[in-house]
C-alpha cells in the first residue's frame, strides 16, 4: 500500500500480531491538495477513517504510543504524530514521490507536518470518524518554467486538486482521471483523481492571457519611465529659460548703476 495513504502506512509498518488478528474492512477516504510554485511545492494530505478502521486506529494509538488501557489521551496522540511524521519522512526519502523533469535529484524535501484529529480522543471502541492531515514542503533546485514536467506519485484512485504556478497552464496531463479545469485567483486548478497506476505527469506551458498581462504592465512601466524622463527634461529646460531671462535683467541693472555713478 502506498506510503502516502497516511493511516495505511501506519497499519503496514506498525501492526502488532494481536491487531492483525482483528477483522477490518477498508474504510479510508484519502484526499490530496498540491500547490505548485516555480521554486517548489506543498502537498497537503487528508484522510478520513471510518467505522471499524476508526476503532482499529484508536487501538493502535493506545497500544503503540500509549499505555494500552483502552483510552486514547492527548499525549498518546502527540507521540503518534511524531512517530508518523518521522516514518513518513523516511519513506519519502527512500522513494521520492515527486520528480522534476524526470528526476528526483532536483527535488529537495524541506519539511513535514503531521496532525491527528482530536476526534481520536476517547475510548478505543468508538466508531466515530477520524480525519488525519499532513503537509509536505518541497524545494526545486531548478526553477520550473514552460516545458517543465512534474511527476507525482499518489494513492491510486484518491482525489486530488493541483494548483499550477501563476502564469502556467498544463500542456500535457497524464494519469489524472475525471479531470476538470478551473481558474481561481488567476491560477489554473486541475481536479480529478489518481489513476490505478498512481502516477500523474504534468507539463507546463505559458498562460497566454497572463503573458499578455505582463506585457501590458511592462509597456505601462516603460511609458511611465518616459513620462518621468520628459518631465525631468522640461524642468531642466524651464530652469535654463529662467536663467537666461534673469541674465539680461542683471545686465541692465549693472548699466544703470554705472550711469548713476557717472552722474555723481
Amino acid at each position: 500500500m502506498h506510503h502516502l495513504l497516511l493511516t495505511s502506512l501506519l497499519l503496514v509498518t506498525l501492526l502488532t500480531p494481536a491487531l492483525l488478528a482483528e477483522p477490518c474492512a477498508a474504510a479510508f477516504i484519502p484526499g490530496n491538495n498540491v500547490t505548485l510554485e516555480r521554486d517548489g511545492m506543498t502537498w497537503n494530505y487528508d484522510e478520513k477513517i471510518t467505522d471499524n478502521e476508526a476503532v482499529f486506529f484508536r487501538s493502535l494509538i493506545d497500544g503503540e504510543t500509549g499505555n494500552n488501557n483502552g483510552f486514547v489521551n492527548a499525549w498518546e496522540i502527540l507521540k503518534m504524530e511524531i512517530l508518523l511524521r518521522d516514518k513518513m519522512e523516511k519513506t519519502i526519502e527512500e522513494e521520492s514521490d515527486v520528480k522534476l523533469n524526470s528526476t528526483s535529484d532536483t527535488v529537495e524535501l524541506k519539511d513535514i507536518e503531521f496532525w491527528i484529529s482530536a476526534e481520536a480522543l476517547g475510548r478505543t471502541e468508538k466508531r466515530s470518524s477520524i480525519t488525519n492531515r499532513a503537509s509536505v514542503m518541497y524545494g526545486f533546485k531548478e526553477e520550473a518554467g514552460p516545458g517543465t514536467t512534474i511527476w507525482l506519485m499518489g494513492t491510486p484512485d484518491s482525489s486530488v486538486t493541483i494548483t499550477l504556478p501563476k502564469g502556467f497552464d498544463a500542456e500535457l496531463t497524464e494519469g489524472l482521471e475525471n479531470k476538470s479545469i478551473e481558474f481561481e485567483n488567476k491560477r489554473t486548478l486541475l481536479r480529478g483523481n489518481f489513476s490505478s497506476e498512481k502516477n500523474i505527469t504534468i507539463k507546463f506551458s505559458e498562460n497566454e492571457s497572463f503573458k499578455a498581462e505582463l506585457q501590458d504592465k511592462k509597456i505601462n512601466m516603460n511609458k511611465s519611465a518616459e513620462n518621468k524622463s520628459l518631465t525631468g527634461e522640461n524642468k531642466t529646460l524651464n530652469a535654463g529659460i529662467n536663467t537666461e531671462a534673469r541674465q539680461p535683467t542683471k545686465f541692465f541693472k549693472n548699466i544703470l548703476n554705472e550711469i548713476n555713478r557717472s552722474l555723481i
